[in-house]
């Protein structure tokens, strides 16, 4: 097992921006669980760096990259900190190349307009992949789902969900409902016409848009809903978080399309 070069390490550094990612065409995955989703998924991994004083934790799943024919290097303590984002690393972490993204208009999708932050993100993208929603659309000033938080936020639900990123979300929404105009576009608005309560049917194909929580959906976005709807709470709160806001979305949502 090589120690990584001085070189590789320069580099690996500046994957915590978005442009530096997108031109090497490769994030970090960072810490224990990430890591092993990583492993277990279609996603190709150019290797593994463990540090020289790693847990047995991480050197077991050393071994589980080494017998995947994945090449597995050490870093020293101190050089595998200054590589790592976390404040706390958990002694592994992979360097994997950036998937490509499959365009295609699916029959249900959850499009995210300005979410950046990257915790909130991640957060949503969990959600999302345990209610069984995976085809995700990010457009406006969303975080980047393959930075370093919000890959920890989502613990590996990335992997598993088709996320497209767009400069033009209300494009890919009007060919949405040209190709199923059977279709609901719900939106998450604070004044919305209905209530989440309200809502005890949906069609067959169906997304939902989520905007910021400082400022909602845009104007362009609105245009396109077609069922605005809010969640009416009990207390004083002036807002919900939007992971949370999701959260309670999503359940209501796949509940009853399971009743139905």
């Amino acid at each position: 097992m090589d120690y990584l070069s001085k070189v590789e390490q320069a580099r690996i550094r500046l994957l915590g921006k978005k442009r530096e990612r997108m031109e090497q065409g490769r994030f970090i995955a960072e810490g224990i669980k990430v890591c092993k989703e990583l492993l277990g998924s279609s996603i190709t991994i150019q290797y593994a760096v463990i540090s020289d004083d790693a847990n047995d934790q991480a050197l077991h799943l050393a071994e589980e990259f080494e017998e995947a024919g994945i090449e597995v290097c050490k870093a020293g303590t101190s050089a595998f900190e200054r590589m790592c984002d976390a404040q706390t690393p958990q002694d592994i972490f992979c360097i994997a190349e950036l998937p490509n993204t499959e365009h295609s208009m699916p029959d249900c999708f959850l499009a995210l307009e300005d979410i950046n932050d990257p915790g909130n993100l991640g957060t949503i993208l969990r959600t999302a992949d345990w209610f069984g929603l995976h085809s995700i659309i990010l457009g406006g000033t969303c975080a980047d789902p393959f930075g370093p938080k919000a890959l920890r936020s989502a613990m590996g639900s990335t992997f598993r969900l088709n996320i497209q990123t767009t400069e033009d979300l209300p494009g890919i929404l009007q060919c949405w409902k040209k190709n199923y105009a059977d279709g609901e576009i719900l939106g998450m608005i604070v004044h919305g016409n209905h209530t989440l309560q309200d809502l005890n049917e949906l069609p067959k194909h169906w997304g939902m848009i989520v905007g910021s929580e400082s400022h909602g959906l845009s104007k362009h976005i609105t245009d396109l809903i077609t069922l605005p709807i809010r969640i009416d709470g009990l207390g004083t709160a002036e807002s919900l978080n939007v992971g949370i806001a999701t959260g309670i979305s999503l359940y209501h949502c796949c509940t009853m399309l399971k009743k139905q």
